[in-house]
C-alpha cells in the first residue's frame, strides 16, 4: 500500500490526506504549542529590547513589530484552537507566521547590531529546528518554513548589517546545519510515520476484508452481525439475514482448475456487492459461502434482495479461460424474532439454505411470499426437523 514519492510522502493523495487526518490531532497540539511559545518568547523580547535600546526610536519600531507579530500569531492560535479550517490553511498560516516572526528578528539583527553589536543567531536558528521537528509529518510547508526563513534571516545579514565575511560564514554554517538536520528528520521520521500507517493500515485491511472476494472477512461480518443484532433487539428494528452458497462450485475447482474457481468467486462477490446497500454487510464465512445482513429489513424485504442476489449472478456466465461458465447460487433466509443471539439467527437462515440446495439449488428459500387478498401467506421457517406448513 502507498508507495512514496521523492517527498517522503504517499503518492496516493487520498492515502496521503488520510494519513494526514489520522496524524492532524497531534500535528495540531505540537502547532498550539509553537504558537504559544513562540508569542511568549517575543512579548518577553521587548523586555530585553528596552534595555538595549531604552525608548528610543528603535525600541518604538521593535515593539510595534513585535506586537504585529504576536497578534497575527494569536489570530492564528485562535483559528487553530477552534480547528474549523482546513489543515493545509492551518499550515498556510503556520508558514506565513514563521516568516514574520523571522522577518522580525531581522529587523531586530539591523536595529541592534549598530547599538549592542551583537547577533541573535542562536535563537533563530533554534526557531528554525523547531519547525522542522514539531511540524512533521507534513513535509512541504515544513521544509519552506525552514529555508525561507533561513534565507530571509542571511539576506539581511548580508545586505543590512555590516558584519565581516567570517561571523556571515559562521552564521550561515548555523543555518546549514539546522536545515540538513530538519530535512533529514523530515526524510526519516515522516517516511517511518507513513510506513508504519500503511503497514498498519494493509494489516487492518486484511483483519476486514477477505482478500479474494472484496467481501468482509469471516470476522468482521461476524462481528458486525453481532453489534446489528444487539442494536435491532433494543429498537425493536427488522434485521434479516442471508446465507448464500454457489452451487456446484466442487464441480467447477475439479473440471476447471482452482483459478477457474477463484474467478468465479470474485465475480460472485462483484454482482452480489453491486446490488446491495451502503448499509448491507456481505461477508465470506469460507470457502463458496457468503452471509448477507440486511438491517432495517423484514422478511419479505430479504427474499426480494436474495432474489435480485440471484438474478444478478445468474444473468450471465462468467468468463474463464475465454468461454462462459454458467453460475447459479442458492439462498436461505431468516428474520430476527425470538432469537437468543446473532449465532441462532445465522443457524436458521443456514437451515433454509439447506433446503434451497435439497430443493435443486438456483433458489431462495423460503420462497416469495405472496398476497393474496389482504392476507399474506405464512412460511414456517422453523429447523429441518419439524414438517414445514403448507401454503392454503
Amino acid at each position: 500500500m502507498g508507495k512514496l514519492n521523492w517527498l517522503g510522502e504517499f503518492e496516493d493523495p487520498k492515502v496521503e490526506k488520510a494519513f494526514q487526518c489520522e496524524k492532524w490531532p497531534s500535528v495540531r497540539g505540537r502547532l498550539l504549542f509553537l504558537y504559544f511559545i513562540t508569542i511568549a518568547s517575543y512579548i518577553g523580547g521587548a523586555y530585553s529590547d528596552f534595555f538595549d535600546l531604552g525608548a528610543g526610536d528603535g525600541f518604538k519600531m521593535l515593539f510595534s513589530a513585535r506586537t504585529t507579530v504576536c497578534m497575527f500569531g494569536f489570530f492564528a492560535f485562535l483559528l487553530l484552537l477552534a480547528n474549523r479550517l482546513k489543515h493545509n490553511t492551518q499550515y498556510v498560516l503556520m508558514f506565513l507566521s514563521m516568516f514574520l516572526f523571522i522577518l522580525v528578528e531581522s529587523l531586530e539583527l539591523w536595529v541592534k547590531f549598530s547599538v549592542v553589536g551583537s547577533l541573535s543567531v542562536p535563537a533563530t536558528v533554534f526557531m528554525v529546528l523547531a519547525y522542522y521537528i514539531l511540524l512533521p509529518p507534513r513535509v512541504v510547508y515544513s521544509l519552506f518554513a525552514g529555508l525561507c526563513g533561513s534565507s530571509l534571516y542571511l539576506f539581511t545579514l548580508a545586505t543590512l548589517v555590516p558584519v565581516t565575511t567570517g561571523t556571515f560564514a559562521n552564521s550561515a554554517l548555523y543555518f546549514f546545519f539546522a536545515n540538513a538536520f530538519g530535512i533529514f528528520f523530515l526524510a526519516t521520521f515522516g517516511v517511518s510515520l507513513r510506513r508504519e500507517y500503511a503497514a498498519r493500515s494493509d494489516l487492518e485491511k486484511l483483519i476486514k476484508y477477505d482478500e479474494l472476494t472484496g467481501a468482509y472477512s469471516r470476522r468482521r461480518v461476524l462481528e458486525a452481525g453481532n453489534n446489528i443484532f444487539k442494536s435491532s433487539r433494543r429498537f425493536n428494528n427488522s434485521l434479516t439475514v442471508l446465507m448464500m452458497d454457489i452451487d456446484n462450485f466442487k464441480k467447477v475447482n475439479d473440471d476447471y482448475g482452482h483459478h477457474a474457481g477463484d474467478e468465479v468467486l470474485r465475480e460472485t462477490s462483484r454482482r452480489c456487492r453491486s446490488v446491495l446497500r451502503e448499509v448491507d454487510h456481505f461477508g465470506r464465512l469460507g470457502g463458496e459461502e457468503f452471509v448477507i445482513i440486511l438491517p432495517q429489513s423484514n422478511l419479505h424485504q430479504g427474499i426480494r434482495v436474495a432474489e435480485r442476489l440471484r438474478n444478478k449472478v445468474c444473468e450471465s456466465g462468467i468468463s474463464i479461460g475465454g468461454s462462459k461458465l454458467p453460475v447459479s447460487i442458492s439462498i436461505g433466509a431468516a428474520e430476527m424474532r425470538s432469537h437468543d443471539d446473532f449465532s441462532k439467527l445465522l443457524q436458521d437462515a443456514d437451515v433454509q439454505l439447506y433446503r434451497a440446495k435439497k430443493c435443486g439449488r438456483n433458489q431462495v428459500s423460503p420462497p416469495a411470499l405472496r398476497l393474496i387478498g389482504s392476507r399474506r401467506l405464512k412460511i414456517s421457517f422453523i429447523p429441518e426437523q419439524r414438517n414445514e406448513q403448507k401454503e392454503l
